[in-house]
């Protein structure tokens, strides 16, 4: 592997070592970029998990092939050595190659964020108007679609979509940070955002994550009929630095938490938004606290068997006990007015009316 380079890709909590040739580690720092610093390495390290970028599957004992299928793009085929805690990327060079590379650092990254007793929600953060909110909900909750409406209504900076990660800030307060995960947006919901903001039904041509160009599930049994009659995916994979492109906004790193909201939609037209008490707070942050590093790559909960769970808690109890949560109910079509009350009640400054 002459024409290797090696590197370490690092995050508050985690780093692991990457050895690939200097065309992927290129693509790979652009898709990082700001939420993981790739920086150049100069020996490798026994004590860090590692990603390894081949033509070839590697050879000799302790190495294992793993298939992930999925219903919305091509098998991810990986070379796995436990003891090592190393996994192998095996293909030709492009876009696939880079993706599953991508995926490989990320997920032992998020595995070190848990082990380390980060705390981790299934929610996005912004900053808009000197104030960090995240959004926290399931599938279908209206968590992305609230992102991007404080993103295009309300001028905000992008941190996180789908997997916040909060750790105790400098001072004393909660810091949150992202990671280089595509954010998954419903078709229906671009367009419903492209009403009042044009350019976002533009990603669903010009979004160059490989997946929007197979032929998988959203593209057959999930496609939608517009009003016209154009048949469109039922959702696209959009980069975080192609969504801030397209709605002008900026990327950050990281964010201090100053409030959390959980998302819901309602047919009722009126957006309403309800302060939590303590005990509903927490019953509503319980329900998306992850309880492992991440569901895909499950092998690696076996290289991550100890996590701090006496930091997790604490965590959340200071979440509870400082960080004001609120019940968001909203209607798609009203979405500006639902991220217009939102921020005049967190105290947001210099946002957008």
């Amino acid at each position: 592997m002459s024409d290797h380079l090696l590197a370490r890709a690092r995050t508050v909590s985690g780093a692991v070592q990457v050895t690939a040739p200097a065309d992927d580690l290129t693509d790979l720092a652009a898709l990082f970029g700001p939420f993981v610093d790739l920086v150049p390495d100069q020996d490798p390290s026994p004590h860090l998990p590692s990603v390894h970028v081949t033509r070839e599957a590697p050879t000799g004992p302790g190495w294992r092939r793993i298939v992930t299928t999925s219903a919305y793009e091509p098998d991810r085929v990986l070379w796995v050595h436990d003891e090592r805690q190393a996994v192998t990327v095996v293909g030709q060079a492009g876009d696939w190659r880079t993706q599953h590379l991508l995926r490989s650092v990320r997920h032992l990254l998020r595995w070190q964020a848990y082990a380390a007793g980060d705390l981790l929600l299934h929610g996005g953060l912004v900053i808009a108007g000197g104030r960090g909110v995240g959004f926290v909900g399931g599938k279908r909750s209206g968590k992305t679609s609230s992102i991007l409406s404080a993103l295009v209504h309300g001028g905000a900076a992008f941190v996180s979509n789908d997997d916040l990660a909060v750790v105790e800030g400098p001072e004393s307060g909660l810091l949150g940070y992202g990671s280089p995960r595509t954010v998954n947006v419903r078709t229906d919901s671009l367009l419903a955002l492209a009403r009042t903001y044009p350019a976002l039904a533009g990603l669903l041509a010009d979004a160059r994550h490989p997946t929007n160009a197979f032929e998988g599930r959203h593209r057959t049994v999930e496609s939608i009929n517009t009003e016209t009659g154009t048949r469109l995916p039922g959702s696209i994979w959009v980069r975080a630095t192609e969504l801030a492109a397209t709605v002008g906004a900026e990327l950050r790193a990281t964010a201090a938490v100053d409030a959390l909201v959980f998302p819901t939609f309602a047919d009722n037209g009126e957006p309403e938004l309800t302060r939590l008490s303590r005990p509903a707070a927490a019953d509503a942050l319980a329900e998306h606290v992850e309880r492992e590093g991440t569901k895909y790559d499950p092998f690696l909960a076996d290289w991550f068997p100890r996590t701090d769970t006496v930091r997790r808690r604490r965590l959340i109890d200071q979440i509870l006990t400082s960080v004001p949560c609120y019940r968001l109910t909203q209607d798609m079509r009203r979405l500006p007015e639902a991220t217009a009350m939102l921020l005049r009640e967190i105290g947001a400054v210099g946002v957008p009316e």
